[in-house]
């Protein structure tokens, strides 16, 4: 069995080669990587073509910059394995990740999605892995073995896991598509529960020396929460379209699943409008593109009013610790 890694590249060529290295010393050898150049402006083609010269298992492909999901879908395009491994150029993959996958997917056969734990871990320090992006192991990953409606129930909560953890059939990803083009932030969240759409049965790998290790660095992409958040919006709104059109799901898994996704895009509303730049026009206006006009308003006027009582809370506390430091 082999596995095709694709490995979408950026101007994260200095990080490169330590991803590469992280494939050479898997202990399963059957792969191959195809580098997907992004049209890089740094030292990613020079890195390319070492590596693809170096080691006959790395290819190497630039395309015009089109972004990252485009570049998955043409190493999708490539890709001659039987399993498919998305990498990104700055994560890394434990030595015994794809030996340890494939096994679970010879004892499962039926299963075709298997996914691991993921580690983030700050720049330079390796050493230093953490459960969250912020640094305070906050457990966000949902954990889980199934399909159709109880993979949904997880997915409608949580992303499955960072792209770099997931190894699936190559036949799956054709059923799907690929990844949908001009997404922000959320296109690989959409394709796994794409996949559970087309009737992806999902496996958990509990096993300690399976897992992926994500980088956070300022350019990392996860570091923009608000457009995340923005693209999160836009995904349950997908979500519930699809849901109503999915023949697949009971009456009741439909209502079920909707109330779940309706109740976390409220509060996700809520939250961005509450906490985000409320006096920003261009902030606003990103809204009513995801929301109605009439609501962005709505929210407007009611963060306003909570911001106003904030204000007269404080310095009413104020006038009162002042009174207090009197007597």
């Amino acid at each position: 069995m082999k596995v095709s890694v694709i490995i979408p590249c950026f101007n994260y060529g200095h990080y490169l080669p330590e991803c590469l290295q992280s494939l050479v010393d898997q202990t399963y050898p059957n792969w191959e990587a195809l580098i997907v150049d992004d049209g890089s402006t740094d030292c990613t083609p020079q890195v390319g073509k070492f590596w693809s010269e170096k080691e006959p298992r790395v290819h190497y492909y630039r395309i015009e910059n089109s972004g990252v999901s485009k570049a998955r879908n043409f190493g999708l395009s490539r890709a001659k394995g039987d399993f498919v491994q998305f990498l990104d150029a700055d994560d890394l993959l434990s030595p015994e990740k794809l030996e340890i996958q494939l096994e679970a997917f010879r004892q499962h056969p039926e299963i075709n999605l298997t996914y691991t734990e993921n580690f983030y871990f700050p720049v330079g320090r390796p050493d230093q892995l953490f459960l969250d992006q912020e640094f305070t192991d906050r457990d966000w990953m949902h954990r889980f073995t199934g399909s159709g409606a109880l993979a949904l129930a997880h997915l409608i909560q949580n992303n499955l896991a960072v792209i770099s953890s997931p190894m699936l059939k190559r036949e799956l990803a054709a059923q799907v598509g690929g990844f949908e083009v001009g997404l922000a932030y959320t296109e690989d969240w959409r394709f796994w529960i794409d996949c559970v759409f087309h009737g992806a049965k999902i496996k958990y790998i509990r096993e300690p020396k399976a897992f992926t290790l994500i980088r956070v660095h300022p350019k990392s992409v996860s570091q923009n929460i608000l457009k995340m958040q923005y693209g999160e919006l836009a995904l349950r709104s997908w979500i519930a379209t699809k849901l109503m059109n999915h023949q697949g799901l009971t009456p009741k898994e439909k209502h079920q699943l909707k109330k779940a996704n309706d109740k976390r895009r409220t509060h996700l509303i809520k939250h961005i409008m509450y906490l985000g730049p409320i006096n920003s026009l261009a902030h606003l206006r990103s809204m009513a593109e995801l929301i109605p006009w009439w609501k962005v308003g709505w929210f407007y006027l009611k963060t306003l009013n909570r911001k106003r009582k904030n204000h007269f809370r404080i310095q009413g506390a104020g006038i009162v610790q002042k009174a207090k430091a009197k007597n």
